[in-house]
């Protein structure tokens, strides 16, 4: 919708929708006129005045949600999931679906049918993803908040490639109903924000620990268990459950990373990678027991480029995504929650265990205050 044609809008809301540029690849589906109808009715909740976006991953009743693939182009919900449902009652209002990789698998911030999302640091950057949409809408300063999903980094890694705060929740801590699934074992809602109060308001946290009393240790320094191949096993299995048979069926539906990731046979059988798994958290946990966070850099070597995603999709050689998702595909496997703090010279992750967010938040504000 051209700025002509649309609707008046209030100047908050004119100045979100106007603020990234087209070229960035943020949007797939603008709220121009839902936004309007939002905003006049906005209750006076503990969001109110409040913008975000949400992935378009997620389902909104009456707008289409395409979950970045040419076969859901038309695809218009009439339920809205019910995160998106609880921020909308709480006062905040959705101004647009943010663009993704496809299904939300990857974290290349590359879609061959809605595009490359950029960084707001650089347009020679690459967002990452695969909510790399969402990261840039708030890195761009364009919403105070946005919503995105997080399997193996996907809020994570694209918070570290556009300078923000990006959180991954407990699994199973928030519903996912609504929202299109990957790999259900692993799959959790995830927020960035530019700050650590908005997130702590969008959390619900009271009241935050001093950092400095926190058990904090390096995942090197502390011997934290690199994680098994077999993990990847049981992410396939999954993933394979929800595309596979379309993706042989409509393999020009499907982008040409998909359909390579969906290639790959695995020789390990469910149950042993089950096992082994099992194994691996009970070591993992028993590590971690006498520290309350556990920090490393958010992926290892530097943010990823355009030219580098691009050379990578039409290479089918998957070098640099597997790069970005090494470390942060620990908090899936062990569902624990985990965020991306925006610190200088590269990201810091912390990861800490359910019932543990205050530290998390309360740690992350320490160390943007001291970056």
């Amino acid at each position: 919708m051209s700025r002509s044609s649309r609707p008046r809008l209030p100047l908050h809301l004119a100045r979100a929708l106007d603020g990234v540029d087209p070229e960035n690849g943020v949007w797939i589906t603008p709220m121009t006129e839902e936004a309007v109808i939002a905003d006049r009715s906005a209750p006076a909740g503990d969001l109110a005045g409040m913008t975000f976006a949400v992935k378009d991953i997620v389902d909104t009743a009456g707008v289409r949600t395409t979950y970045g693939s040419p076969l859901y182009a038309d695809h218009v919900p009439v339920v809205t999931a019910s995160i998106v449902t609880d921020l909308v009652r709480r006062g905040a209002v959705c101004i647009g679906k943010t663009n993704l990789n496809e299904f939300a698998y990857g974290v290349s911030g590359f879609n061959p049918t809605y595009g490359l999302t950029r960084s707001p640091i650089s347009p020679e950057l690459s967002a990452g993803g695969s909510s790399g949409g969402s990261a840039a809408a708030v890195g761009s300063g364009v919403v105070d908040f946005a919503l995105g999903t997080d399997t193996s980094g996907s809020v994570r890694v694209p918070a570290a490639c556009c300078g923000v705060i990006g959180f991954k929740t407990a699994h199973g801590s928030r519903a996912m109903d609504g929202v299109y699934p990957l790999a259900p074992t692993l799959d959790s809602i995830g927020y960035f924000t530019r700050d650590v109060p908005t997130l702590r308001r969008l959390l619900e946290i009271d009241e935050l620990p001093e950092p400095t009393a926190l058990r904090v240790d390096d995942a090197d320094a502390l011997g934290a268990l690199p994680l098994p191949g077999a993990h990847w096993v049981l992410f396939r299995r999954q993933s394979y459950a929800q595309h596979k048979a379309r993706s042989e069926l409509y393999p020009e539906k499907y982008g040409r990373d998909l359909r390579r990731k969906m290639s790959i046979v695995d020789t390990m059988a469910v149950e042993d990678a089950r096992s082994v798994m099992h194994e691996w958290r009970k070591t993992y946990a028993l590590l971690a027991r006498r520290v309350d966070i556990i920090r490393s850099p958010v992926f290892d070597g530097p943010p990823p480029t355009v030219a580098q995603m691009r050379d990578e999709y039409a290479s089918d050689v998957l070098t640099t995504s597997n790069r970005l998702v090494a470390r942060t595909a620990v908090a899936n496997a062990l569902g624990w929650p985990a965020v991306t703090v925006p610190t200088a010279p590269v990201a810091t992750h912390l990861l800490a265990r359910p019932g543990a967010e205050a530290a998390l938040l309360a740690y992350a504000d320490h160390l943007m205050k001291r970056t």
